[in-house]
């Protein structure tokens, strides 16, 4: 009995031993879990603030280039700066979701809730301040419940934007402006249908040039007539440089082409100029007939024979056996031809109304130097040739081997010969009367004496071909925009234009930060500065 009792205590004994030594272990391998678990949480953790260093800046980033790509698809700005702002901050926030879950996968004890997002200016226009929080949880499970942890991460970082496209600049349209303006008033302008070509003079009687935005150069200036076929609307007419502010005057010469139905009030055209613009609207094909300025030999207008060069802007014929540059079509009275050029000393040279490797019949200028023939001959000398006859120009070799400008108005048996410096001054004039029917390639000519060889030579600055006409300008008083005339900015640029990269000013006004130009300057960020970028392109 007692050995029994005995027995049982002991038997109860190593029960309540074995139950100890295994609850030990139970709750010692608890712990180990716990730790582990607690280890877990913290390596999640860090892997989020990983992971929000590594990928935010490129996650806001994408976030106003998305935005940027929207406005200019949808051709549609955003209201208001906080619109603007509520879509970024999404995109953000999204996108950090989407971020995280590649960390947490699809673990049951581990979850996160990414909070909301702000983003705020700073005094660099391309910094922007990231604000937010993720909030990550942890959930052990009990049998009857369970116990959550949560953990708390803030973010408040500067993020550099570096390659914003620009939808303000890619949408809009910018526009030159010009300041003053003058009336021209053209005198004896012919009452037809026909264009005229005319010139204007400049000098310092007339124009003040320092009221240009750059007086040494022509490129900012307009012509500006009504466009004919509507009678409303301003247009560039078509206008050339001769010179511009040559000589102790300044003096500069235009020549323009237009018709009465682009007069205003069939008086007048306009002068325009202070204008940032670098676009030069000159168009001398356009204004004459026929011209060329010999940047290059144009095949289009000329034929050749023998020997040319082209330097520098300029023709020269040498003669050798008999060289021609002669035009392709043929022209008789009506027209007036104008070339500046330089006729040398030796025999012979003619510029005009001539066929090819010819100046012995025609209407033009001659150079004649029969010197070269013995006791006989004469030279050299300068000549105005009508049909086969020539008549001699006064002390015309003191015009050899410089460069004048020369006229030949031939107009209804009417021939008009005259030689100006050029500012356009008359040095010479002559008129003769004579009905020469034929017509005649324009020609530039260099020919040796017969049966030889030479290196006489003519070489042409210019030449143009225009109607004949009366026409007179008068400069009129400057005006401030005495008309409504812009023209838009090409904007010169290969690919996207980025905001803040290449033509852009820093400025202290708000409207011109990211998100100002996202609601097309109507609103911009409040706080806690106005700072932003300006595009040059908007400058007048």
């Amino acid at each position: 009995m007692y050995f029994s009792q005995n027995a049982i205590i002991l038997v109860m004994l190593m029960f309540v031993v074995s139950a100890v030594f295994y609850s030990t272990i139970n709750y010692q391998t608890k712990a180990v879990e716990d730790e582990i678990k607690i280890k877990e949480v913290s390596l999640y953790e860090k892997n989020v603030k990983n992971t929000i260093d590594r990928d935010m800046n490129k996650i806001v980033e994408d976030a106003f280039v998305n935005a940027s790509y929207k406005i200019m698809k949808s051709r549609k700005f955003f209201p208001d700066a906080k619109v603007a702002v509520d879509y970024i901050t999404s995109f953000i926030k999204n996108e950090t979701n989407k971020s995280l879950k590649c960390i947490v996968g699809n673990s049951s004890n581990i979850t996160f809730d990414v909070g909301s997002f702000d983003i705020e200016p700073t005094d660099d226009p391309l910094k922007i301040r990231v604000i937010g929080n993720i909030e990550l949880k942890y959930i052990k499970k009990l049998h009857n419940g369970e116990i959550v942890g949560l953990k708390n991460i803030q973010i408040d970082k500067e993020v550099k934007l570096s390659r914003i496209p620009d939808p303000y600049v890619y949408l809009n349209k910018f526009y030159y402006k010009w300041e003053y303006g003058r009336e021209i008033i053209l005198n004896n302008f012919p009452n037809d249908d026909k264009n005229h070509t005319f010139c204007i003079i400049l000098n310092d009687d007339n124009f003040n040039y320092n009221r240009m935005y750059n007086e040494n150069s022509p490129t900012e200036i307009r012509i500006i007539g009504l466009n004919s076929s509507t009678g409303r609307w301003n247009v560039v007419l078509p206008y050339w440089v001769q010179t511009w502010r040559e000589g102790n005057n300044h003096v500069s010469i235009i020549w323009v082409k237009a018709n009465r139905k682009e007069l205003f009030n069939g008086e007048y055209i306009y002068l325009l100029y202070n204008s940032t613009t670098p676009v030069d609207r000159e168009d001398p094909e356009n204004t004459f007939i026929l011209f060329d300025n010999f940047d290059y030999f144009d095949p289009d207008k000329w034929n050749e024979s023998g020997e040319i060069l082209i330097n520098n802007s300029k023709l020269t014929v040498v003669a050798g056996a008999g060289s021609s540059v002669f035009s392709k079509d043929t022209y008789g009275e009506g027209y007036e031809l104008m070339f500046r050029a330089n006729f040398t000393l030796l025999h012979a040279q003619g510029v005009g109304f001539f066929n090819p490797l010819n100046i012995d019949n025609g209407v033009g200028w001659d150079m004649y130097n029969t010197s070269i023939f013995g006791n006989w001959g004469w030279g050299p000398d300068l000549y105005m040739r009508v049909g086969n006859t020539k008549t001699y120009v006064p002390d015309g070799n003191k015009y050899l081997n410089k460069f004048y400008v020369y006229s030949i108005k031939w107009n209804d048996s009417a021939e008009n010969f005259t030689i100006f410096n050029d500012s356009l001054n008359i040095e010479y004039n002559y008129s003769e009367n004579k009905s020469i029917p034929d017509l005649y390639p324009i020609s530039i000519n260099a020919l040796p004496p017969e049966n030889k060889t030479s290196n006489t030579n003519i070489t042409v600055d210019w030449i143009f071909l225009k109607d004949v006409n009366d026409i007179t300008a008068i400069v009129g008083a400057e005006n401030i925009q005495p008309i409504t005339y812009t023209e838009e900015k090409p904007k010169t640029f290969n690919g996207v234009i980025y905001y803040g990269v290449g033509a852009y000013d820093k400025v202290y006004n708000g409207t011109y930060s990211i998100i100002g130009l996202f609601t097309n300057k109507s609103d911009y960020w409040k706080y806690p500065t106005t700072v932003g970028y300006k595009p040059l392109i908007e400058e007048n």
